[in-house]
């Protein structure tokens, strides 16, 4: 009887290791470093050839769309700041949103060396505050 119980607690023991193991492997390949344009330029070491997540404004006049390969490129600044990181988007359409001076949400893996992300992922912010355009004509009242 002490021989069976020692058994299934070393089996026990053995596949709550390797669950413990598999979850910490998931998350370390899954985890992803999240950027501000200067703070990824600071990190540019430890970041380099990592999943990350970059956060800013798509520059002014620095995006560039080849609709017949599916390549989008811009720039992605810091709200505040000058620093700026390359993106380079390939092999997917551009979002609906796209617009210089738009905010955007870039994934993916950093070349430091290049100072560009090679972006998997590229989402826009919609405005938080629509407005209306103003006319110039008066509006009739209806009864």
């Amino acid at each position: 009887m002490k021989i069976r119980r020692l058994k299934v607690l070393a089996a026990s023991i053995i596949i709550l290791t390797a669950m413990v193991l598999l979850v910490v492997s998931g998350i370390r390949q899954t985890s992803v470093m999240h950027f501000s344009p200067a703070g990824l330029i600071a990190n540019a070491e430890t970041a380099n050839d990592q999943n990350i997540q970059v956060d800013g404004v798509i520059s002014e006049g620095s995006s560039t769309w080849d609709a017949a390969n599916f390549k989008l490129t811009f720039a992605v600044r810091e709200r505040e700041g000058t620093e700026t990181v390359n993106v380079i988007y390939e092999d997917n359409l551009k979002p609906d949103n796209f617009n210089d001076g738009g905010s955007v949400f870039v994934e993916g893996r950093y070349d430091a060396e290049n100072n560009r992300v090679v972006a998997t992922k590229v989402q826009t912010k919609c405005a938080s505050k629509y407005e209306g355009v103003e006319s110039d004509t008066d509006m009739e009242t209806y009864e």
